[in-house]
């Protein structure tokens, strides 16, 4: 079987590559795979001097001395010194673009180049993923568009303008932020950084951000350390989205997933149905949702904050149907 032409130009790199001394034409010929295609000594020297220049060409310190081979005056090889790249040192911010770019392109056609990326990264002792703190494990792709923009203007010091809507609000408004971090918690995407209009830290869900853009203006506020924005974070996602122990009754053959989050289940008659009540531990905005998802079929008992969640939703579908 022949050797591409590709092939047998990587054949060539790895092969002077390997080694210190320069390498005759002959002992090339004999080491690399591809030129044992040629039917003549001339024609293979052709072939030898065009690949030489093609790696020239393209950057590659192709260097000519003295062959230690009787006969053969003249050898190549690449001293790894000007072919190897410089140790590579990347900030938090750099390893985080890459690691939401990475998440990016997995979901496209070029998901074996960046997975090839991150595994080279990793075996040179960077790890994007654990740099941050973040779990690039998202199915939205809107939440990962935004989530690699904001990850390139942490990294380049970038204002971000976005407009957000709030849980229950019904309109967007305009924001002015200083991104600090993005990054996941428990399979949702957070924005952190300092809100120019307000004039303090403030978390924000991506879902909820649309029209994002990097503004002209540069970070005015020092980046607190990452353990102080994660606090931020932590503190942030325990408000707005806090873990609830909750009593649902559902009626009698429904509701199947909150049966299944359910840590017990009492037959209850309610609301002229059968059914059973629930005790249940979820985050409030997940649960919230679950059973507004339901209908009629259930019901959050307690706590109130639940209910008016519940109520909100309902209320809110009601609304965008008239």
């Amino acid at each position: 079987m022949s050797t591409s032409k590709s092939q047998r130009l990587v054949n060539l790199v790895i092969c002077l590559r390997s080694t210190n001394a320069f390498l005759s034409a002959e002992e090339i010929r004999r080491m690399v795979q591809g030129y044992d295609d040629c039917e003549s000594e001339s024609a293979y020297l052709r072939m030898f001097e065009r690949d030489k220049r093609e790696l020239r060409d393209a950057g590659v310190p192709l260097e000519q001395g003295p062959s230690l081979a009787p006969g053969s005056p003249a050898g190549y090889r690449i001293p790894a010194q000007d072919y190897e790249l410089p140790e590579i040192t990347l900030t938090a911010e750099q390893a985080g673009v890459l690691a939401v770019a990475a998440e990016v392109w997995r979901e496209g056609e070029r998901a074996a180049r960046a997975g090839g990326a991150l595994a080279k990264l990793t075996a040179a002792g960077i790890d994007p993923v654990r740099e941050v703190g973040t779990t690039v494990s998202v199915e939205d792709p809107t939440e990962l568009a935004t989530a690699a923009a904001i990850a390139e203007a942490v990294a380049e010091g970038s204002v971000v303008l976005f407009s957000h809507t709030s849980a229950g609000a019904g309109r967007a408004t305009s924001r002015r932020v200083e991104p600090w971090w993005t990054g996941s918690r428990h399979g949702h995407w957070y924005l952190v950084g300092h809100d120019l209009d307000r004039g303090e830290p403030r978390t924000f869900r991506l879902i909820r951000m649309s029209d994002i853009r990097v503004g002209r203006d540069r970070r005015s506020v020092p980046v607190p350390p990452t353990d102080e924005v994660l606090a931020l974070l932590d503190d942030a996602v325990a408000r707005l989205n806090p873990i609830v122990h909750a009593t649902i009754w559902v009626a009698d053959g429904r509701a199947a997933e909150l049966r299944a989050m359910s840590g017990s289940e009492v037959p209850a008659r309610r609301f002229a149905r059968a059914g059973s009540d629930l005790e249940v531990t979820a985050p409030l905005a997940e649960l919230s949702s679950l059973v507004a998802a339901q209908g009629a079929d259930a019901v959050a008992l307690r706590p109130a904050d639940l209910r008016v969640r519940v109520v909100s939703i309902l209320t809110a579908a009601e609304e965008a149907v008239r």
